[in-house]
């Protein structure tokens, strides 16, 4: 079994490699192993291309008759863009697949896995399955859901509080904690703040300190009290703002709208939820059909996070902790009041991390909820 997880982990490393060039389908690395060597191995490298099992047996050629096939992701069994590997598989007289994780793909769920075994192959799944689903989680939510993959990104004292009582949040964290905090940027579609994050911080939301891409730009607000030389409307940037609000209040601010239009600021309004706020799940949902965002870091502010969390919409949470005590402040999730312990949301910990003077905690949801 080490030697399993150690071949998967070789998958990964090579699945990464088609991070960015594949979107929007999922990063899938293989190798071959026969008598106790890689003989072939190959990755996902383009969307539309050939997928990794298929390069990896192209690698090995006759040397994967007999051998065994590792594959971060549960194998194709259908025709899209590509034959299935299920087939391409079967034809090389592999004898044995190992998989990461199956493919949530209702195309493909426990179909490839299934095929492989009708045909006489052993096949063993689940190995480094955390690991291989970490790597995908936004084409699992992408997949499952049908909206963004949606990551909490929240800045903390050591008490708990994400700004002193009069608002100000300048700076929590150390030097160091913020460039991990534009390097996450880089890696997402889209950053979302509510309307009071860009009155009181008045941010920029673009990638500095790093190389790497800007994310768009999606504000949410009900009240519309925005001021109009916002760095997010005003930059050179703007275009790639969007303004999210309700149906009832986009007709209400419609002078506000046009003018934001005239500078290529863009507005969607959505349906509205019991509260009166702009749905979440509508707006995910319109996010990821009209705009093609398939993952979003959400930054605040408290508001925000609790509604995310009220949702269940939220699919990770990254805290960065930085050891000071302030006593008195905002929480970032100050707008959710659960009568009882026992309606307090659950998350598991998967991962903490020390940077710069902070602590990095990644959390998900816990499976149960």
């Amino acid at each position: 079994m080490k030697k399993d997880s150690q071949y998967m982990l070789k998958c990964l490393q090579l699945a990464e490699r088609g991070r960015w060039t594949v979107e929007p389908n999922p990063m899938v690395g293989c190798v071959i192993v026969s008598g106790g060597r890689i003989v072939g191995k190959g990755w996902h490298q383009r969307c539309g291309g050939p997928h990794a099992e298929a390069a990896a047996l192209e690698d090995a050629g006759m040397k994967a008759r007999g051998a065994t096939l590792y594959v971060s992701l549960e194998p194709c069994n259908h025709y899209g863009k590509t034959p299935p590997c299920t087939e391409a598989i079967i034809a090389a007289g592999i004898r044995k697949v190992i998989i990461g994780m199956p493919d949530p793909n209702p195309d493909v769920t426990g179909n490839g896995a299934q095929r492989l075994r009708d045909a006489g192959i052993t096949v063993i799944e689940d190995v480094e399955r955390e690991r291989c689903e970490a790597l995908n989680e936004v084409y699992l939510a992408n997949a499952l859901h049908r909206r963004p993959f949606v990551l909490l990104k929240i800045a903390q004292t050591l008490d708990g509080h994400v700004a002193a009582l009069k608002g100000t949040s300048h700076w929590i964290t150390s030097e160091e904690s913020r460039i991990e905090v534009h390097r996450l940027r880089s890696l997402y579609d889209a950053v979302l703040v509510g309307a009071e994050t860009v009155r009181k911080d008045n941010p920029s939301l673009n990638v500095r300190h790093v190389q790497g891409r800007n994310p768009r730009r999606v504000i949410l607000t009900r009240s519309w009290n925005i001021p109009f030389s916002a760095a997010v409307f005003s930059d050179d940037h703007r275009e790639q703002t969007m303004v999210v609000t309700s149906k009832k209040s986009a007709r209400a601010n419609g002078e506000m709208i046009a003018k934001l239009r005239t500078r290529g600021v863009r507005v969607l309004d959505v349906t509205t939820d019991m509260m009166e706020y702009a749905s979440l799940k509508s707006a995910l949902s319109l996010l990821y059909e009209q705009e093609g965002i398939r993952s979003i870091l959400v930054e605040g502010g408290p508001e925000v996070f609790s509604a995310f969390l009220r949702a269940r919409l939220a699919d990770r949470i990254d805290i960065f902790t930085a050891p000071k005590v302030i006593g008195q402040g905002r929480t970032a999730f100050s707008a959710l009041r659960p009568l009882h312990l026992a309606d307090a949301l659950r998350f598991r910990v998967e991962d903490v991390l020390r940077i710069g003077e902070d602590i990095y905690t990644i959390l998900r949801p816990h499976r149960e909820d």
